[in-house]
């Protein structure tokens, strides 16, 4: 037990022993008295209740005098308890909220997408990916940058838990063990690899994605256990390289990387087939020509499920491809086919992780 639970329960034993001995006193300086209308305990206790909840029936009164000062005592102690109980009610409504606003009731997202590390670059990729019809959960130790994050998306979309990266107990209130991607995001590519290893330890089976700055360490953290590695370096050379001798190529593959929100927009996008889509069985190829005439968007690719256990990915097949349940179909789209595909396909756009599966480029 606490020092400051023992405190309060002495204050509390101590008003209420208090508060009896004022009723019991009352009812042995009211009982028989001409006047009185306080003659039995139970009768100083109504009293005694109606006075301190400032109800005040008046069906009784003391008479005497020292029924009235405990009367009087009864008065002064109902605007402390008021007070008192008010006090308790705002500051219990306060730190709900407060525990609520830092993510410490934690989130019941599941298969979204954690990011742990905030700033201008994680910023760019949650709206990308809440653009997409996905979830994100944030994990921060910056406390200043929870009212920002909250002001600038919907908690239907984003939560964000404010702890220290270290407190790996605390990311159970971020559900990451239904996560279906952890990104981790550190400004330091050591710091980083160091954090990657720890936090495997303690969730072996996660998805890990990083972000590097220096591309030599991307086979350290690939051997480390980490899914997919991205240097920002190289692909942001690489279109710089496509802007200096093949502009509209940039342009083009640039506008295929954001998610397509108009309907003049296009984006490249991956679609599950689940039974009920009408390509199961079909060639690759018809359903390449339906998918133009009827709904303007143009597959580029497929990814198959394998025997093995593997998923193969073949960029713009040949003839002679059938389109199976569970494979994936990549394709381009404008925002208003966009639509169309995902009520047709039955399912959102994305694919989550499968954290036993290898994927193979053909």
């Amino acid at each position: 037990m606490t020092t400051k639970l023992k405190k309060d329960l002495l204050i509390l034993f101590s008003i209420l022993a208090g508060y009896l001995l004022l009723t019991f006193l009352l009812y042995y300086t009211e009982q028989g008295r001409e006047g009185s209308s306080i003659n039995t305990l139970a009768e100083a206790f109504w009293y005694s209740v109606v006075t301190l909840t400032t109800v005040g029936y008046g069906d009784y009164t003391p008479v005497t005098g020292v029924g009235r000062l405990i009367g009087f005592l009864f008065l002064i102690g109902s605007v402390g308890v008021l007070g008192y109980l008010i006090s308790q009610l705002t500051n219990q409504v306060s730190q709900f909220l407060e525990k609520k606003r830092l993510g410490l009731l934690g989130t019941k997202f599941e298969n979204h997408i954690l990011i742990i590390g905030w700033d201008r670059f994680a910023k760019e990729v949650v709206s990308e990916v809440i653009h997409s019809g996905k979830q994100v959960a944030i994990i921060t130790n910056n406390k200043n940058e929870i009212d920002l994050i909250h002001e600038a998306y919907s908690s239907k979309d984003v939560f964000v838990l404010f702890t220290d990266y270290s407190n790996l107990d605390a990311f159970e209130k971020a559900n990451i063990n239904r996560s279906a991607t952890v990104f981790v995001n550190f400004p330091d590519d050591t710091d980083m690899l160091i954090y990657v290893l720890n936090l495997k330890k303690r969730y072996p089976d996660l998805n890990y994605i990083v972000s590097l700055n220096n591309p030599s360490l991307k086979e350290t953290f690939m051997t480390a256990g980490v899914r997919y590695v991205i240097s920002k370096t190289e692909i942001a050379s690489r279109l710089v390289a496509s802007y200096m001798f093949e502009p509209d190529v940039a342009l083009f593959a640039e506008s295929m990387m954001t998610t397509a929100l108009e309907g003049e927009d296009y984006d490249l996008l991956e679609y599950q087939v689940i039974a009920q889509n009408p390509y199961v069985g079909q060639d690759y190829l018809d359903a390449f020509i339906d998918l133009k005439i009827k709904h303007d968007c143009i597959l580029v690719g497929i990814n198959k499920s394998q025997k093995d256990g593997q998923r193969l990915l073949i960029k713009n097949p040949s003839k002679g491809v059938t389109i199976a349940a569970d494979d994936y179909l990549l394709m381009i789209c404008n925002g208003e086919s966009k639509k169309k595909i995902k009520e047709l396909f039955r399912v959102s756009e994305g694919r989550i992780l499968d954290k036993n599966t290898t994927n193979v480029v053909k």
